[in-house]
């Protein structure tokens, strides 16, 4: 069941997140500056590395963004199931 809410909620989420970040990157100015300098540390990074350590990165990048989708992800539906979780108890409080 549990699987299968999260196959059925993923779109959702993906799409939520996204508008999340959107919405960030265009009125958030901390989140603007902090994604500039990133941008700038690890394209420094890129420059000073070699060829062999710079697929190394790539890859760390890669596994590092799986990491975060994945925790993204969890997250999310975490707290719809928290929402969901208060919803009842709240209800059944109020009866």
């Amino acid at each position: 069941m549990t699987n299968s809410l999260e196959i059925l909620i993923d779109p959702l989420i993906r799409n939520r997140l996204e508008s999340l970040y959107n919405e960030l990157k265009n009125n958030n100015s901390d989140f603007k500056q902090i994604s500039c300098e990133a941008e700038q540390y690890i394209k420094a990074i890129r420059e000073a590395l070699t060829d062999n350590l710079k697929q190394t990165l790539f890859l760390y990048e890669d596994s590092q963004f799986t990491i975060q989708t994945i925790l993204e992800t969890k997250i999310y539906l975490q707290g719809f199931k928290d929402a969901l979780h208060l919803f009842n108890e709240i209800h059944i409080t109020i009866r």
